[in-house]
């Protein structure tokens, strides 16, 4: 996908053409900031892949790995009104690794199709964006750690 990109420029103008992501460039790298229209839960991609596959089943949802997939990143439309989560909600996400991201914080966008840099695990579709909500992500998370959990 990105073989015809040569430079950061050409990575956001495919990016926000092909899956209308509102991409920024952020020190010479495509990125999204979280906020009113997107959203991102960060887990470990063990947990990642049986979060994904459980989402798969209603609607897709664009995740993106690290750099030697250290972490997954899902894209999610964030609750409306904002809502930030219960300090109870934060340690028990916490302690499966799990992080909402705030809002203002800038994501990274993939930026090779090999896992050699940023890129997807979970691509979204082509036209306009398309995410699960930030509940329906937290929702498999629980549902899949306790069914690990037993």
């Amino acid at each position: 996908m990105f073989e015809s990109c040569h430079s950061p420029h050409d990575v956001a103008y495919l990016l926000r053409h092909r899956y209308g992501l509102p991409v920024q460039l952020f020190a010479g790298r495509p990125t999204v900031s979280t906020g009113s229209v997107l959203g991102a839960v960060v887990m470990p991609p063990e947990l990642g892949r049986a979060v994904l596959n459980r989402l798969e089943r209603e609607r897709t949802a664009p995740v993106i790995a690290d750099p030697g997939e250290g972490s997954w990143t899902f894209l999610v439309t964030p609750p409306m009104p904002a809502a930030p989560l219960d300090i109870r909600e934060r340690h028990t996400l916490a302690g499966h690794r799990v992080t909402v991201v705030p809002s203002g914080r800038h994501v990274m966008l993939p930026t090779t199709d090999t896992g050699l840099g940023y890129h997807w695990v979970g691509e979204p579709g082509a036209g306009a964006l398309a995410m699960p909500a930030r509940g329906a992500v937290l929702a498999a998370v629980h549902a899949v750690t306790r069914m690990t959990a037993t």
